[in-house]
C-alpha cells in the first residue's frame, strides 16, 4: 500500500504542511493560512456542532488542511497524519476531499509524532494469535453492548479469546492475563475519564477501580492492538514540545503497536455496529487503518432497516434498540408500541423505567403529529458524531 505521510507544524501566523512519500525526491512544504487561534476556535466550533448533531461552517474552513492532500495521494492510499497542537483533537476523517469525507476516500492513522512510527512498527507481530476483552467492568453503569461487543470478539476468533465481563474485568485478572506473553488484541470495552488537570490520572474503569495512565507506564501490556471502546480513551494532555500526556501515550510506551481510541463519548449501539466490523475485517487478515476505513464506510451509509436486521440476528435482545432505530426513521406508531411492552416489564421505580416512559410520551407524540411515513431507509448513522470519534494511533498493518 503506498502511503503518505502528513505532517502538520502549527504557529501563530499559519498552519505548515509537511507532505512526503517514498516517490518523492524530497518533502513538499504547503502553507495554510489557518493560524493557532483560528485552528483552536474552528475547532471548539466543531466539537459542539458534532455533539448537537448540526453542521458547522468550521468543518468547511478546516477542510483547508486536508485539501493538498488530494494533489499528493489517490484514493486508497494510506495516509499517515502527524498532528501538532490543537490538532490532535481533530477528527480528520471527517473533513472533506472532493466534497466527501476524507474516510470515504483513505484509510487513515496518526502518531504523536514521526519518530514514534518506528517504535510502533517495531512492535508488530502478526504471529500473535490471543485476544483479550475486558468489559461492562462498572455495577452502577452498565454497559450491556460493551458486553456484547466481547462476546462477539470470543465468537470472530474463537478459541484464542478469553473475555473478562463484569466484577471479573478486574486489574488483578489483567496482570494474570498478561502474563500468558503477547497478544494480537486487548479490548477494554468500558468506561473511561480523562482528567484534565492530572492527565496520568485518566484511565480505564475496571471493577476493581481505575486503570490510570500512570499504571499502564509502569507494567509491560504487549499487543499488536489495544482498543479502548470507551469515551475520550483518546483525549491526551498535551505538554511543552508537544508531547502528549495519556492512555494513548502510555499504552503504546507500555508495548502496543496500535491503539484504537475515541475522541468523546459515542453511541452505543453504533459503536457495537462499528466494533464488530472492524473485527471481522481484522480475522479475515485486512490491515488496521483499513478495517477501520471500512467499518467507519460501512456505518456511514447503513439504513435502519439493516441496523434491525442486524439486531435481530445478534444474539441477545435489542428490543430496546430495535425501537430507538424505529423512531429514528419516523415510525413512530411503531416505536409507541414497543416502548410499551418494554416498560410493562420493566422495574417501574428503576431509572430504565423513567427512561422508557419519556421514549414512549416522546413517540406517542410524535406519532399523533406525524405528517409523513416512515423512512427505513435513512442512513441513521451518516452524521459523524457516530463514525469520526475513532483513531487509530501507530502501525497501521
Amino acid at each position: 500500500m503506498r502511503t503518505v505521510l502528513a505532517e502538520y507544524f502549527v504557529t501563530e501566523r499559519e498552519t505548515l504542511l509537511f507532505l512526503a512519500d517514498a516517490d518523492a525526491d524530497e518533502p513538499r512544504t504547503e502553507r495554510i493560512p489557518l493560524t493557532r487561534d483560528d485552528l483552536r476556535a474552528h475547532i471548539t466550533d466543531l466539537a459542539g456542532a458534532v455533539h448537537a448533531g448540526k453542521t458547522s461552517a468550521a468543518q468547511g474552513a478546516l477542510a483547508a488542511l486536508t485539501a493538498p492532500l488530494a494533489q499528493i495521494s489517490a484514493p486508497g492510499d494510506l495516509i499517515w497524519i502527524v498532528p501538532h497542537d490543537t490538532l490532535h483533537y481533530l477528527p480528520f476523517s471527517m473533513l472533506a476531499v472532493d466534497g466527501a469525507p476524507l474516510a470515504a476516500r483513505n484509510p487513515l492513522c496518526t502518531t504523536p509524532s514521526a519518530t514514534v512510527m518506528g517504535y510502533c512498527q517495531a512492535k508488530h507481530d502478526p504471529s500473535r494469535r490471543r485476544v483479550l476483552a475486558y468489559a461492562d467492568s462498572a455495577s452502577d453503569r452498565p454497559l450491556p453492548h460493551a458486553r456484547r461487543q466481547a462476546e462477539a470478539l470470543a465468537r470472530i476468533f474463537a478459541d484464542d479469546t478469553v473475555i473478562r465481563l463484569g466484577p471479573h474485568a478486574t486489574s488483578t485478572a489483567l496482570e494474570t492475563d498478561l502474563r500468558l506473553g503477547p497478544h494480537r488484541i486487548i479490548h477494554f470495552g468500558c468506561h473511561g475519564t480523562f482528567v484534565p488537570t492530572a492527565p496520568l490520572h485518566s484511565g480505564i474503569t475496571l471493577a476493581d477501580g481505575e486503570l490510570t495512565a500512570e499504571h499502564i507506564l509502569s507494567r509491560s501490556l504487549p499487543a499488536d492492538l489495544v482498543t479502548l471502546s470507551a469515551c475520550e480513551s483518546g483525549v491526551n494532555a498535551r505538554h511543552p514540545g508537544d508531547e502528549l500526556v495519556g492512555l494513548t501515550r502510555a499504552l503504546i510506551y507500555a508495548g502496543a503497536a496500535s491503539v484504537l481510541v475515541t475522541l468523546w463519548a459515542v453511541d452505543e449501539l453504533s459503536t457495537s455496529l462499528l466494533m464488530t466490523d472492524f473485527y471481522h475485517e481484522i480475522a479475515a487478515g485486512t490491515g488496521k487503518a483499513v478495517a477501520l476505513q471500512r467499518a467507519q464506510n460501512t456505518l456511514r451509509s447503513i439504513s435502519g432497516d439493516e441496523v434491525i436486521r442486524r439486531c435481530e440476528q445478534a444474539p441477545g435482545s435489542y428490543a430496546e434498540d430495535i425501537a430507538d432505530v424505529r423512531f429514528r426513521c419516523g415510525d413512530f406508531a411503531a416505536a409507541r408500541d414497543a416502548y410499551s411492552r418494554l416498560l410493562e416489564a420493566a422495574d417501574p421505580h428503576g431509572d430504565h423505567a423513567a427512561r422508557l416512559q419519556a421514549a414512549e410520551t416522546r413517540s406517542r407524540w410524535a406519532a399523533s403529529a406525524a405528517d409523513r411515513p416512515p423512512d427505513y431507509q435513512r442512513r441513521i448513522y451518516s452524521d459523524p458524531y457516530y463514525w469520526a470519534a475513532f483513531v487509530l494511533v501507530g502501525d497501521w498493518r
